[in-house]
């Protein structure tokens, strides 16, 4: 049993490793990393991931949490921006409240593909949680709109 756990803990750090797509500054072209810094020009505590020959860049701004996705040509492809729930449109706001009357708001997050703006709501429920997503006129939208980058 002590030899299971020892060769356990010797292959977590080569297992999540493997995982990990994380890059650094000077690997990103310039002009992805010039796309973000040129909207985002006030971005701390920038991060850097590639999955599928696509940067993410994840920073704070102000009090908000992005991620921010940039093709290998400098495209901003999706915008995420986490907001708090005042920051929800009113049209988002009544909607969700109207279809989902015996849930509460949780997390909310703003997000922007092409010109398109969605919200997508966290809710907590007594039988469980969900995510929905709504245009930003209040329409309630499948939630596979917002992998289409």
């Amino acid at each position: 049993m002590k030899n299971l756990r020892i060769i356990v803990l010797a292959f977590l750090p080569i297992a999540f490793g493997s995982c990990a797509s994380t890059i650094e500054q000077p690997e990103i072209p310039s002009v992805v990393i010039n796309a973000v810094m040129t909207k985002y020009p006030d971005a701390k505590d920038l991060e850097w991931e590639m999955k599928n020959g696509i940067y993410e860049a994840e920073f704070d701004l102000g009090k908000d949490d992005y991620e921010v996705w940039v093709n290998a040509e400098g495209t901003i492809l999706k915008v995420e921006q986490e907001i708090a729930n005042t920051q929800i449109p009113a049209a988002v706001l009544t909607k969700v409240k109207s279809d989902f009357k015996e849930f509460k708001l949780d997390d909310a997050k703003r997000i922007e593909i092409g010109k398109a703006v969605y919200y997508e709501i966290e809710l907590d429920g007594t039988l469980g949680d969900q995510k929905v997503v709504y245009s930003a006129a209040g329409e309630k939208q499948d939630p596979a709109v917002l992998m289409k980058i």
